[in-house]
This record gives structure tokens, C-alpha cells and sequence, in this order.
């Protein structure tokens, strides 16, 4: 095989970390994890966009879709993260609703 063929093949197992991966608790639980898949799509996807895709030189156009692409699921990772975190918010508020109200019921309680 050549270089454009294992180029493709890395594309591709990247394409896919990045449908698997975000969808695995632990890129949830570990910010880490999640920052360094991103920063790989998105150096990734501006050397496609700015070099080009190899054995592609005739298409340039595959190069800015497969960049493009890249880049995409960075936003689309972010948004996910977002949506993560306000529901970490939200469960977050539940808990303190639910112990504020605990509470009011014990000193009411205690006042009867």
C-alpha cells in the first residue's frame, strides 16, 4: 500500500475514534481525553485543509470535504460537551432542591 491508501486509513479510523469516543463515559468523566480529540481533529483537519489529502491532488475538493469534516465534529463535539454539561447542571440543582426541601420539612416538622 502506499502513503495516500495508509493517509485514507488514518482519516478514517479518526473519523470513527471520534464517533465512538465521545459517546464512551469515560471521555465524559476525563476532560483530558476529550480536549486531546479534539485538538487532534482539529490540527488534523487544517493540515487536510492546508496540505491537502495525498494521491488526491487531482480532487482538491475531497481534501476540504475530509478537512471540513474535521472540523465539524469539533463543533459537534463542543455542542455535545455543552449539552453534558448542563446536565451535570440541572441534576446538580435537583440535588440542591431536594436537600433544601428536606430540610424545610424537618424544621417544619419540628416546629409543629
Amino acid at each position: 500500500m502506499d502513503q495516500s491508501n495508509w493517509v485514507l486509513f488514518g482519516l478514517v479510523a479518526l473519523i470513527g475514534a471520534n464517533q465512538l469516543l465521545v459517546r464512551m463515559p469515560v471521555v465524559r468523566s476525563q476532560p483530558l481525553a476529550f480536549w486531546a480529540l479534539n485538538v487532534v481533529d482539529l490540527v488534523v483537519g487544517g493540515l487536510v485543509l492546508g496540505f491537502g489529502l495525498p494521491g488526491y491532488d487531482h480532487a482538491p475538493i475531497v481534501s476540504w470535504v475530509v478537512g471540513l469534516l474535521l472540523v465539524l465534529h469539533v463543533a459537534q463535539n463542543l455542542q455535545l460537551r455543552s449539552s453534558w454539561e448542563q446536565e451535570k447542571r440541572k441534576e446538580a440543582q435537583a440535588e440542591r432542591d431536594a436537600e433544601r426541601k428536606a430540610r424545610r420539612q424537618a424544621r417544619e416538622a419540628a416546629e409543629e
